[in-house]
């Protein structure tokens, strides 16, 4: 299988302990899903070739300094299908300018920008039987992107990254 670098906005910290009261929820179900563990939640940029990982090591290195880190509202749940279960931010011209950015060597090039935070991707039975207790305890919120990361997958191997300035 080949591998592939992927830039991912990652959330604060306050923000990622809010996911894991989501991430709870699922585990209390007996239910764990095929996501990938141990990374923090986030929001992927793009997908990119294994061979441009000096010019991704390079940009976050611009994007730290040149990219403020930015609040975000979570305003309802989401599905891919029957297979992916997501958070859904509202979009705002922070993130999109922050994925414009980095679009430039993606394997994806086009202007699309699908921003979600999977929290769980499972057997369509599984995502039914969550979806009423996530439902349940989901009210809108604010979060924050604080980071943007590199990682190579699968297996998952973290490259680097960087904390995006706080605003003047």
């Amino acid at each position: 299988m080949d591998k592939n670098l992927y830039l991912l906005a990652e959330f604060d910290e306050a923000t990622q302990i809010k996911f894991r009261e989501f991430e709870e929820i699922i585990i209390y179900s007996s239910l764990s899903g095929t996501q990938t563990k141990n990374i923090p939640y986030h929001i992927t940029l793009g997908s990119f070739s294994s061979d441009c990982e000096n010019y991704l090591v390079n940009m976050l290195d611009e994007i730290g300094k040149i990219k403020s880190a930015f609040d975000l509202t979570f305003s309802s749940l989401g599905l891919f299908g029957l297979k992916v279960l997501f958070l859904n931010p509202d979009m705002s011209r922070e993130l999109i300018e922050l994925h414009d950015f980095t679009k430039g060597k993606s394997l994806h090039r086009d202007d699309s920008l699908a921003a979600h935070a999977t929290v769980l991707i499972d057997e369509p039975e599984n995502i039914l039987k969550i979806l009423p207790p996530l439902a349940e305890k989901f009210r809108a919120f604010r979060g924050k992107i604080r980071y943007v990361s590199l990682y190579e997958f699968f297996p998952a191997r973290f490259i680097g990254r960087t904390e995006l300035r706080d605003r003047a």
